[in-house]
C-alpha cells in the first residue's frame, strides 16, 4: 500500500514539474483578432498586445450608414482579473460610409501573464444628418452684414472672393445648441439677377475642401464651411463681381439627437502560435 501511495505521489510530483516546466513567460503576450458586426457597423479588433505595463489595440469602426458615429472611450471599460478600468483615449468620429481607427491603451503591470480579458465598447453612438431642418434667411453678397444666425448656429462670413468668373465664400460657424448640429454646403445654391439658382460647386480642393458633405457640430464646436460657384452664361448680366447674389441655404442647416447604441462586449484570446513567435 505504501508503495503504491509512493508511486502515486512521484506521479503527480512529476506532472507538476512538467506543467511548470511548460509554462511559458512571454514579454510580449499576443491576442487573436476579433470582428464584430453590428448591423451595418463592424468594429474589429487587431495587433492586441500586452506587455508588463500595459495592453493596448487597434480598434477599428467601419460605418456603412447614411449616419454619423461616435465612439466616446471613456465610456467604454476594460474587464482584467476582475477589475474595471476606463481608457481616456479622445472620441473618435466616423463619417459616413467611411472608416476610422484608434490606439485603445491601458497602463498596468503584469498585462503579459493575462491570457483573456474582454473590452466592453459601451461609448458608441450614431447620429443622423437628416435630422430637423432649420430655416435660414437667404444671404445676400456681397454682404450687408456678415453674420448670420440660426437657431443655435452662428455663423460669420470671414472670407469672400467674388469675380466675374467665380465666387467663393467662407463662414466660420459654432453651435451651442444642446443637439447634433449639421451644416451641408452642398445644399446650398445662389440666386442670380436672372431668377435662377445655381447649385454649390462640388470640389475636393482648395477653399471648397469641405464642400463634399454635411459637417457635424458638437455643442461648442467651431468649424469653417466653404462654397463657391463657377463662371455663368449670360454676359455682363452675370458678372459675378459686379451684381448681387443671394445664397439659398435650403435643408443645409439641420439638428438631430444623439442615439446611444447597444453596449458590444469583445474578448481579448490568447495567440499562442503568434506569442511563441514574435512575443518571447
Amino acid at each position: 500500500m505504501k508503495k503504491i501511495i509512493f508511486t502515486l505521489a512521484l506521479a503527480f510530483v512529476s506532472v507538476t514539474v512538467a506543467t511548470a516546466q511548460k509554462e511559458v513567460k512571454y514579454a510580449k503576450m499576443y491576442y487573436k483578432n476579433i470582428e464584430k458586426q453590428v448591423g451595418d457597423i463592424t468594429i474589429t479588433v487587431d495587433n492586441a498586445v500586452s506587455t508588463d505595463g500595459e495592453t493596448k489595440f487597434k480598434l477599428k469602426v467601419t460605418n456603412k450608414t447614411a449616419d454619423f458615429i461616435i465612439l466616446k472611450p471613456e465610456e467604454c471599460k476594460f474587464m482584467i482579473n476582475g477589475q474595471e478600468l476606463t481608457p481616456k483615449e479622445k472620441w473618435l468620429i466616423i463619417k459616413p460610409n467611411e472608416s476610422d481607427f484608434k490606439i485603445i491603451n491601458m497602463k498596468g503591470t503584469g498585462y503579459n501573464a493575462i491570457k483573456t480579458y474582454s473590452f466592453v465598447v459601451g461609448g458608441l453612438y450614431k447620429t443622423s444628418p437628416k435630422g430637423t431642418v432649420l430655416p435660414a434667411e437667404n444671404f445676400r453678397l456681397p454682404a450687408a452684414k456678415n453674420e448670420i444666425k440660426v437657431n443655435d448656429f452662428t455663423c460669420n462670413l470671414t472670407d469672400l472672393n467674388k469675380q466675374t468668373d467665380k465666387t467663393e465664400a467662407k463662414f466660420k460657424c459654432v453651435y451651442n445648441g444642446s443637439l447634433v448640429g449639421f451644416i451641408d454646403p452642398t445644399k446650398t445654391s445662389v440666386k442670380m439677377p436672372d431668377g435662377n439658382e445655381y447649385a454649390n460647386a462640388k470640389t475636393t480642393s482648395g477653399l471648397l475642401k469641405s464642400a463634399v458633405g454635411p459637417v457635424m457640430f458638437m455643442k461648442g464646436s467651431e468649424e469653417t464651411i466653404s462654397m463657391g460657384w463657377d463662371r455663368m452664361q449670360g454676359g455682363k448680366a452675370m458678372d459675378m463681381q459686379k451684381v448681387a447674389m443671394d445664397i439659398i441655404w435650403h435643408d443645409a442647416f439641420t439638428e438631430a439627437p444623439l442615439v446611444k447604441l447597444e453596449n458590444q462586449t469583445l474578448v481579448l484570446e490568447f495567440d499562442e502560435t503568434t506569442s511563441n513567435a514574435k512575443g518571447k
